[in-house]
């Protein structure tokens, strides 16, 4: 839970459009947000690194809302490959919203590869292997085409142990990774949502 907590809570006051004591932070979106560019702190918190392909979305003048939202700052790749949404990887990202939602596509994937190594979400209480996402089904070496043929097309996620359908903490988590990695951009949680759903799933569990 700390891990996924401080993961969120990071993503969340990145998507920030914070102004503090005269000093603006805009949005920014990670665009390359995997396992490998999160790093863990000795108290078992996360932080975000690696912002090379990260993108700076400021407001258009006049008009309010997401919707108005531009880049001003670009990178070619943007993501690593496994980790990338579906709009990603048809190459349709047009606008700032998109970028700043296909990170939350990302987060999903990064929940899902830490609660499958949670023993207290399976049987056995064993931790089990850990495998990035994807792997088990299209192989430790995926290629945009299959990637883009099982996530697009078909519609396809990580596969999600059944036992987290039979308990209320499992069905809680299985419907927050499944609203984070939803086919559509619009229809996935914002960073916010997944930092609130987290603390509310947290506060059951401890009553």
């Amino acid at each position: 839970m700390k891990l996924s907590q401080s993961l969120s809570q990071g993503l969340a006051y990145l998507h920030s459009d914070l102004h503090r004591q005269g000093t603006h932070k805009p949005v920014v979106a990670h665009g390359d947000l995997s396992s490998g560019n999160v790093l863990v702190r000795a108290d078992g918190t996360c932080a975000l690194s690696d912002f090379g392909c990260s993108t700076i979305l400021r407001s258009c003048s006049g008009r309010p809302g997401w919707d108005s939202l531009k880049i001003i700052a670009d990178c070619g790749q943007v993501g690593s490959l496994r980790y990338m949404s579906p709009e990603i990887l048809e190459g349709c990202v047009d606008q700032g919203w998109s970028l700043v939602q296909a990170d939350v596509y990302s987060l999903g994937l990064l929940l899902w590869e830490i609660w499958m190594r949670c023993s207290d979400l399976f049987e056995d209480d064993m931790v089990h292997k850990h495998t990035l996402p994807y792997e088990t089904e299209l192989g430790s070496s995926v290629t945009l085409e299959r990637l883009l043929f099982y996530v697009s097309q078909m519609n396809k996620r990580p596969s999600i142990p059944k036992r987290w359908e039979r308990e209320t903490q499992g069905a809680l988590l299985q419907e927050l990774v499944t609203d984070c990695w939803d086919h559509e951009p619009d229809a996935r949680l914002t960073a916010q949502c997944v930092v609130g759903r987290l603390h509310a799933l947290q506060t059951i569990h401890s009553v």
